[in-house]
C-alpha cells in the first residue's frame, strides 16, 4: 500500500489484504487536525503493489497488479479538491512492487517486477501530468523490485529490494538533471518492503524484510549525504 502526501495531507492507496494478497481499491487520507483516517473516493479499480506520489496536488498512482493477479497498466490520477480520480497515459511497463518519486512536474515510476521476483526490472519511465506523457530515463544500475524511493535535495534515492532467495542492500541514487544514477553507501541492513522518507537534510530508512518473502525487522537507518 504506497503513501503519498498531497497539499499537506497524507493518502494511504489501495494495497493488497490478507494473505492471498487482495487488491483493494480504498483511498484514506489522514487529517491530522482531527488525529484520525477519513475514506475518499475510491481507485477506478482495485490495485496493489503500486507506486504513488505527488505532482502540483494531484496523487498519482501508477503500476501494481489488480484483480486476478494482473498487472495494471492505467495511470491514475486524483483530484484532492473535486474527490475524483481520473485514468491517464498507461505506463509503457507494466509492473509491481516498483518505487515512485516526483520532481519538478514529473513522477518517476523506478524497477519493480512483472510479478515473478526472480525478474527483477531496472527500468526508469517518468510521467508528465502536464502532457499526459510517459517518457524512458536512464536504468538503475541493478535490477530491483520491492525497492523504496524518496526525494531528498532534487536527487532520488532508491534503497532495498528483493529476489525471491535474496534481500538487496543496494542504494543508487538518480540525477534528473543530467539523467544519470550513481552508487551510493549501501544500507546497514538489507531489506525489501521498506519505507523511504526525507525530512530536512536526512535519509529515513525504515522497516522491511531482511529476508526474501515473509520477514520483518524494525531496524531504522539514516542517512546524510
Amino acid at each position: 500500500m504506497p503513501l503519498a502526501v498531497a497539499d499537506d495531507t497524507l493518502y494511504a492507496v489501495g494495497g493488497l489484504s490478507g494473505q492471498s494478497f487482495v487488491p483493494e481499491s480504498t483511498l484514506w487520507a489522514y487529517r491530522e487536525d482531527l488525529n484520525r483516517w477519513e475514506a475518499r473516493a475510491p481507485l477506478p479499480s482495485p490495485r496493489g503493489a503500486s507506486g504513488a506520489a505527488a505532482v502540483r496536488d494531484r496523487l498519482v498512482v501508477v503500476g501494481g497488479w489488480g484483480p486476478g493477479r494482473r498487472l495494471v497498466d492505467s495511470t491514475a490520477i486524483y483530484d484532492p479538491a473535486a474527490n475524483r480520480w481520473r485514468n491517464a497515459a498507461p505506463i509503457p511497463t507494466p509492473r509491481d512492487h516498483l518505487a515512485a518519486a516526483a520532481i519538478a512536474g514529473l513522477v518517476y515510476a523506478i524497477g519493480g517486477r512483472p510479478l515473478d521476483p526472480d525478474r527483477n526490472y531496472a527500468v526508469v519511465e517518468a510521467y508528465d501530468l502536464a502532457t499526459d506523457r510517459w517518457t524512458r530515463k536512464a536504468t538503475m544500475p541493478s535490477r530491483r523490485g520491492g525497492l523504496a524511493a524518496a526525494v531528498l535535495d532534487g536527487i532520488i534515492h532508491t534503497v532495498g529490494g528483493e529476489t525471491r532467495h535474496a534481500v538487496f542492500a543496494n542504494h543508487e541514487v538518480y540525477d534528473p538533471v543530467t539523467d544519470r544514477w550513481s552508487v551510493a553507501p549501501p544500507l546497514p541492513t538489507a531489506r525489501h518492503g521498506l519505507g523511504a522518507a526525507a525530512l530536512a537534510d536526512k535519509l529515513y530508512v525504515i522497516g522491511g524484510g531482511p529476508a526474501a518473502g515473509f520477514a520483518q525487522t524494525d531496524a531504522v537507518a539514516v542517512f546524510r549525504p
